[in-house]
């Protein structure tokens, strides 16, 4: 599906692009036009270009934090987990209900039940 999807997308991309050479060369002006404004808008406005900067390296920041206390807490999970499963390894079904209070009592010729 999604490469019908895919298709159909770059078909009505393809249909829209002009045919006639003039509006051909006026889009590939356009373009160029947008994409030098882009690359350039630092040169043009330092101040802000500093400020997101500041912002982004504080996101980075918080992002390896939030990694590090995840890795830390997943890694103290798996040793309490690992230990619990070393103390008390896993029973057998058998082992489950011999040890379970009701397996007792109906196993017991003694109580009336």
């Amino acid at each position: 599906m999604s490469l019908i999807r895919t298709a159909v997308v770059v078909g009505i991309v393809i249909y829209a692009l002009p045919t006639d050479p003039e509006k051909q060369q006026a889009l590939i002006h356009s373009a160029s036009d947008t994409l030098v404004w882009g690359a350039t808008y630092c040169n043009r406005e330092p101040e802000t270009c500093k400020q997101a900067g500041v912002v982004f390296n504080a996101a980075v920041q918080k992002a390896k934090f939030g990694l590090a206390l995840a890795s830390d807490v997943a890694g103290k999970w798996s040793e309490r987990h690992a230990t619990a499963a070393a103390i008390n390894p896993p029973q057998s079904i058998d082992d489950v209900l011999a040890a379970s209070p009701d397996a007792k009592i109906a196993a017991d010729p003694s109580v009336d039940g």
